[in-house]
C-alpha cells in the first residue's frame, strides 16, 4: 500500500527539488518582479563540474571544501513505473538486492567495508528513479566510489544463476515491509489510484503487496537489472570535501566498464480519467463506527518548464486553502501525473467536508486568487528555499532529482526569480486547467447507508471490500 512516507516524499520533492518532467531545460529570463524574496544563500546550489564517460554516463562533482564528508550517489532513471504486471515492488526489490554483493564482494564484505569506512548506504526508489547513496568521511571517498561501482556495475544479481539463498532474505524483508504498510489510510490511497489509473502503471504502489512480492523470482530481478540499469540512463554524483581531480581516475575505473544498452521506452497505455465527477465508496467491513478516509483528486495537465514557478505558487495556495486536508501533487516524468487531497472525518461529517472542499476548489477555478494570497504563497515558497541547510547528502539527492528530470542547476537557480513574477492571473489560468477536468472522489469506510447522503454529489459506485 502507498505509505505516508511516499506521499510526503513526492509533495516535498516536487515542491523543493524536482523540475518539470519530460521537458527541455529552460533558460527563460526572469519576468518583472511582483514580490522580491530574499536571495537564497550562495551555497544553495554550488557550481557543478560535469564530465561524461564514453558509455554515456554523466559524472557530476560538487566540491565543498571544509565539509569533511562526502556523498556518492548513483541514480538510475527508472523506477516503479517499469514494475512488471502483477509484480509491483520489483524495482524496489531489485535495488535492495544490490546489497547482496558484487565485483568479488559478498554481502558480509559489503557490510564490513561500510563499517570500516564509517559510511552508510541508502537505497531509495520512486516512480521515475532508483537512487543508491553512500555517505561517509571525505578521506574514504575513493573506497566508497569503488564499493558503489562494484555493486552497481557487477552485482551478483546480474548473473542468471543469482542464488535463491541470497535473494530470499531481501524478498522476505520486502514482504514484511509491505504487510506493515497495510493500514486503512494506505488502503484508501490504493483504492484512489487503482480507480483513477486502472491498467496504467501508476495504479499500483511503490512497495508492492505481499502477494506481488511473493510472485517475484531471482530471474525477474536479474532481468530488471539487465534491461534498466544502464550507464546511458544513469548518473554518478559526488558531493563533498574533495576535488574533481582527486576522484576522476577512481570514478572512471569504478564505472568505466559498465556496459551501455538501449533504455526501454515508456510505451504504456494512457489512463482513462473521469470526464465528470466520479464518486466511489468502499464500505467498511464489520462495525462501521471507524473513521472515514476521503480522497479527492484527478490527473494534472502536462507541465512545462515555463509553468514550473506558477505550479509552485499554486501548490502553496491549494495547501493553504484546503487545510486540514493534505495535498499530494506530483509531476512525474510521464504525462498523466496525479493530484490528490486526503482527509479523515466521521461518517456524520463526511458530506459536509466534501461539500466544503469542493466549494473551495470551485472558487479557485472560477476566479483569480487575491493578490495578498498570492504574495503569501510566493513568500512561503521563497522561505522554503531560504530555510534549507544544504549538506552533502541532501545536495546529492537534489542533483539526482534534477538529473532525472533533465533540469540544470542553472535553471533551478532561476526558479525564485520566476516565482516572484507569478501573478494571480497566472495561478487562475493554471487552476482553471487543472480543476476544470473530471475528478474522482473516493470514500473509504463507513456503512453502506452512507451512500444515501453521498448521493447529493452524484451517482455513487459501490466497491465491495
Amino acid at each position: 500500500m502507498r505509505s505516508r512516507r511516499w506521499i510526503l516524499w513526492f509533495l516535498t520533492g516536487w515542491l523543493l527539488l524536482v523540475g518539470m518532467p519530460g521537458n527541455p531545460v529552460a533558460n527563460a529570463q526572469a519576468q518583472p518582479t511582483v514580490l522580491k524574496p530574499e536571495a537564497p544563500p550562495d551555497s544553495d546550489l554550488p557550481p557543478v563540474q560535469r564530465d561524461t564517460l564514453l558509455t554515456g554516463l554523466p559524472i557530476l562533482v560538487v566540491e565543498r571544501p571544509g565539509s569533511t564528508s562526502v556523498a556518492v550517489a548513483v541514480v538510475i532513471k527508472v523506477g516503479a513505473t517499469f514494475d512488471r504486471v502483477g509484480k509491483a515492488g520489483l524495482a524496489r526489490l531489485t535495488a535492495e538486492c544490490i546489497r547482496s554483493g558484487g565485483g568479488g564482494y559478498d554481502a558480509e564484505r559489503v557490510r564490513l567495508e561500510l563499517e570500516e569506512a564509517e559510511a552508510q548506504l541508502e537505497v531509495d526508489v520512486d516512480w521515475d528513479q532508483t537512487c543508491l547513496l553512500v555517505t561517509g568521511p571525505a578521506r574514504q571517498a575513493a573506497t566508497l566510489i569503488d564499493l558503489l561501482g562494484r555493486l552497481v556495475t557487477m552485482p551478483d544479481l546480474a548473473r542468471r544463476d543469482f542464488a535463491e539463498a541470497r535473494f530470499k532474505p531481501f524478498q522476505e524483508a520486502a514482504i514484511t515491509a509491505a504487510r506493515a504498510a497495510q493500514t486503512e489510510e494506505a488502503a484508501a490511497d490504493a483504492l484512489f489510484f487503482q480507480t483513477l489509473y486502472e491498467a496504467h502503471p501508476y495504479h499500483h504502489n511503490l512497495l508492492g503487496t505481499p502477494e506481488s512480492l511473493a510472485a517475484i523470482t531471482p530471474a525477474d530481478v536479474a532481468d530488471f537489472y539487465r534491461r534498466h540499469w544502464l550507464p546511458n540512463n544513469a548518473a554518478v554524483i559526488i558531493v563533498g570535501d574533495i576535488t574533481a581531480s582527486q576522484v576522476r581516475s577512481v570514478t572512471r575505473r569504478a564505472f568505466g566498464g559498465w556496459a551501455k544498452g538501449k533504455p526501454a521506452p515508456a510505451t504504456f497505455l494512457p489512463p482513462n480519467p473521469p470526464e465528470q465527477l466520479r464518486l466511489v465508496h468502499q464500505p467498511q467491513t464489520g462495525p462501521a463506527s471507524g473513521p472515514i478516509h476521503l480522497r479527492l483528486g484527478g490527473i494534472l495537465p502536462e507541465a512545462t518548464a515555463e509553468t514550473r514557478a506558477t505550479w509552485l505558487v499554486l501548490t502553496e495556495l491549494l495547501k493553504r486553502r484546503c487545510q486540514p486536508w493534505q495535498l499530494m501533487l506530483s509531476h512525474r516524468r510521464l504525462p498523466d501525473s496525479p493530484w490528490m487531497l486526503s482527509g479523515v472525518c466521521t461518517p456524520e461529517t463526511a458530506p459536509a467536508q466534501l461539500e466544503r472542499v469542493l466549494q473551495l476548489l470551485g472558487e479557485l477555478r472560477d476566479a483569480p486568487p487575491g493578490e495578498t494570497d498570492v504574495r503569501a504563497a510566493q513568500a512561503a515558497v521563497a522561505a522554503a528555499y531560504r530555510d534549507r541547510v544544504p549538506n552533502n547528502r541532501d545536495l546529492a539527492r537534489r542533483l539526482a532529482q534534477l538529473e532525472t528530470y533533465g533540469r540544470s542547476p542553472t535553471a533551478e537557480a532561476e526558479v525564485l526569480n520566476r516565482v516572484a513574477a507569478v501573478t494571480p492571473a497566472d495561478c487562475h489560468a493554471l487552476a482553471r486547467e487543472m480543476l476544470g477536468r473530471g475528478r474522482l472522489i473516493v470514500v473509504y469506510g463507513g456503512a453502506a447507508s452512507l451512500q444515501a447522503t453521498l448521493a447529493k454529489f452524484g451517482t455513487v459506485e459501490t466497491i465491495q471490500p
